[in-house]
């Protein structure tokens, strides 16, 4: 079994690990969800599980999972599927409070400490580029220590920085049918990735108006449908030079472009550079 444990950042009440198990095999670690400290679970790619008893949590793909009980404590077991890559960070909130004041970060406030949050929401773009530069950055080991402790702060900052779909301003969301059908339509674009529905066929085959979708979607998730399915393309497309190991064109092919030009364009609008810089880079 080849499983890959980094400890990024360690302190007496902070942990910050990089998790990848490149086996046939999934990994069971024991934890413990602890009353004074919150904990995030960031799925990079794979499939992650939380077993609190009989009762399971994923942790799904560019996903993160967002846990505090200040109730009571829970030990529970941490599933890491096979092919799958995995940050967590646990941290106490009295850090977070040193960090950020209430006005910032709702989770601060007095009523809001009192109660138990289990939480789940898609990674940010940009989230999710700097957790996969953990995968890759090769440091010298005197500056290790502050250069994580930097980047845990980062990731902080991105995760509560991320804006939420706010359902005041888009009726439809407010909706509970409108709101999952718009989250099928997510699961549909996902699904085909290499020739995603058209919004006019999305819409139909969700069974909501196209000013539905377009407005819900794009208040949920942060952008408009096609744009989304383009992001969505381009890293399915950085994850198949990362994991198969493709050339260019052949990537460019399985993502759906006829002519490698059109694909190299793409990619390097979303990433800065062209996949074969980024080939190079690894």
């Amino acid at each position: 079994m080849k499983i890959n444990h980094s400890i990024l950042f360690h302190d007496s009440n902070t942990f910050f690990d990089r998790y990848e198990n490149t086996s046939i095999d999934s990994l069971f670690l024991e934890s413990l969800l602890k009353k004074d400290r919150v904990q995030f679970f960031f799925g990079l790619e794979g499939k992650t599980k939380l077993h609190f008893g009989p009762y399971i949590r994923n942790v799904d793909e560019q996903n993160v999972t967002f846990l505090f009980n200040p109730l009571q404590e829970h030990n529970f077991k941490i599933e890491i599927a096979p092919h799958t890559k995995l940050i967590t960070l646990f941290i106490p909130l009295e850090k977070l409070h040193k960090l950020f004041t209430a006005e910032h970060l709702p989770i601060l406030n007095n009523e809001a400490v009192q109660q138990k949050i289990y939480q789940d929401k898609p990674m940010s773009q940009s989230l999710h580029l700097t957790l996969l530069a953990l995968y890759k950055v090769s440091l010298n080991k005197s500056i290790e220590h502050t250069y994580y402790y930097g980047k845990l702060l980062e990731v902080v900052s991105l995760y509560f920085s991320d804006k939420e779909a706010d359902i005041a301003s888009c009726p439809f969301l407010n909706d509970e049918n409108t709101l999952k059908k718009i989250k099928q339509a997510k699961m549909i674009i996902l699904g085909d990735l290499k020739s995603p529905p058209t919004i006019t066929e999305l819409a139909r085959m969700v069974s909501i108006p196209e000013y539905q979708l377009k407005s819900g979607f794009k208040e949920l998730y942060g952008h408009p449908v096609y744009e989304y399915a383009l992001i969505k393309k381009m890293e399915l497309a950085r994850n198949l030079m990362d994991v198969e190991n493709l050339q260019v064109n052949q990537v460019a092919y399985d993502v759906g472009y006829s002519n490698p030009s059109h694909f190299i364009a793409a990619f390097k609008k979303q990433f800065g550079v062209t996949p074969k810089k980024y080939l190079m880079g690894k």
